[in-house]
């Protein structure tokens, strides 16, 4: 009985040895003849049947059903990633109409504008008075979670549509800064974005005219224009034009506003893979209603595309001085291209150049006075969470109302006696923003504003 079961089991490993040797041998042609085909230029023909041939198996053999219409938007949005660039996207008729609400300047979200940089979701720049600005979101931060979903393989479009929804629910993300040690986590809530994209004030003590551009749509250039005429009719001795936290938005816009200051040269170029479609765009001396004016320009590490075209302008023309700190670095131009059933396709077709041909992409513009703004550091932002979550500041105010040296010396002296101090500026920040969070915001305050002031000295000089 033992050596007819020997003589069978050795039987059997001779067949499963002869299998091996005869799949071996298999893989080792086939793989020949793989890669004989992949040296091989498919042509267009082979592709388009590839592909058919890919969209029939997944259609019929799929273990759900899947629409077709989901399966080609996917096959484009897979193909433009394809090109590793994050501006570039495709949009549905939805999201198409959202773009197109976000340049007239009234949309829902969290005011906050985001790109991708190495494959991660990134911050360019939080809107000034809006959920994410007040949180403390800032530029640079990477969203490595949304509502505790990681945004790894995320696509930029997705992302959006994750971000935005109905006004006064709420959304949490996580984030990394460069700095810190630990993720950050900021709770916020959705609110109707609504962009004032022009503010202004006439410094009455300095005669100068101070104008905020908060982005580049559609009406930033007649309402800057506005301002501009108001400061001449003051008889204003110079302009501080803040671009600070500016994500960009239209080159035309750029150009135009880059033209108010500039009367003659080159402001932008745009270059890309057709040549024929390189642009020079050169300044209209009748169009430069403020080119006598002394300048200076703020702008910082949220100053984006449409703003460093201005800031590169001003700056290599040498026609006012850039106060702040590097900006973001954004060098491309996008053109959306209207498509069918309503959807449309934001295409990178060239980047931009500044007036002496540097091209700033991934590179930012450096400042000629290098000013940076005032911030919490570790220790303010660890006290911080911990006087809130206590509500230490809340229970303060209620019986503190007033901000003064004296009610910020008291405020102090209550953090100092629970272990949790805060540097002066963070504290006379963090109190002052809590007894004045009900009243609407000052165009400028310049207790805190190192950059502004920097600016004003500069025009003085």
């Amino acid at each position: 009985m033992s050596n007819t079961n020997t003589s069978t089991t050795a039987g059997r490993r001779k067949k499963l040895l002869g299998l091996a040797v005869c799949l071996t041998l298999f893989t080792a042609a086939t793989a020949g003849q793989m890669d004989a085909n992949a040296r091989k230029e498919i042509s267009e023909e082979g592709l388009t049947e590839l592909f058919n041939a890919a969209l029939f198996h997944v259609r019929n053999d799929y273990v759900d059903e899947v629409s077709r219409q989901a399966l080609l938007f996917g096959a484009i949005r897979g193909m433009l990633s394809a090109l590793d660039d994050a501006h570039t996207r495709f949009m549905t008729q939805e999201e198409t109409n959202e773009l197109q609400t976000e340049m007239r300047g009234n949309f829902g979200g969290l005011g906050i504008e985001i790109s991708q940089r190495d494959n991660v979701l990134t911050v360019v720049s939080p809107i000034e008075d809006t959920p994410a600005m007040r949180a403390g979101i800032k530029p640079g931060d990477k969203i490595i979670e949304i509502d505790k979903k990681t945004t790894r393989d995320l696509s930029l479009s997705d992302a959006v549509k994750q971000l935005r929804g109905k006004p006064g629910t709420s959304v949490n993300i996580s984030v990394v800064r460069e700095g810190e040690d630990e993720m950050l986590y900021f709770d916020l809530v959705r609110e109707v974005i609504k962009i004032q994209v022009v503010t202004s004030q006439f410094l009455e003590n300095e005669k100068l005219g101070y104008v905020r551009l908060k982005q580049f749509n559609q009406t930033a250039t007649d309402d800057l224009a506005k301002a501009i005429a108001e400061f001449k009719k003051k008889k204003a001795k110079g302009i501080i034009l803040d671009l600070r936290w500016n994500p960009g938005g239209l080159l035309d816009a750029a150009h135009r506003i880059s033209n108010f200051f500039i009367k003659s040269g080159v402001i932008v170029s745009t270059r890309g893979r057709k040549k024929e479609l390189d642009k020079v765009f050169n300044a209209d001396p009748s169009a430069a209603i403020a080119a006598d004016f002394p300048l200076v320009v703020l702008a910082n590490e949220g100053s984006a595309s449409a703003s460093e075209i201005v800031t590169g302008a001003i700056k290599d023309h040498k026609r006012g001085k850039f106060v702040g700190v590097k900006t973001f670095g954004k060098g491309s131009v996008q053109n959306v291209i209207s498509m069918m059933y309503g959807t449309s396709m934001a295409l990178t077709i060239q980047k931009y150049y500044t007036p002496s041909g540097v091209s700033i992409h991934k590179k930012g513009i450096e400042p000629d006075i290098n000013v940076p703004a005032l911030d919490f550091n570790k220790d303010d932002r660890r006290h911080y969470k911990e006087i809130r979550e206590k509500k230490i500041l809340q229970d303060f105010v209620k019986e503190n109302s007033t901000y003064n040296a004296e009610t910020v010396k008291k405020f102090q002296k209550l953090l100092a006696g629970k272990g949790l101090t805060l540097s002066d500026f963070a504290a006379k920040r963090t109190l002052k923003d809590e007894l004045t969070k009900k009243d609407s915001r000052p165009v400028i305050d310049l207790e805190f504003d190192v950059q502004l002031q920097r600016a004003i000295a500069e025009l003085k000089k």
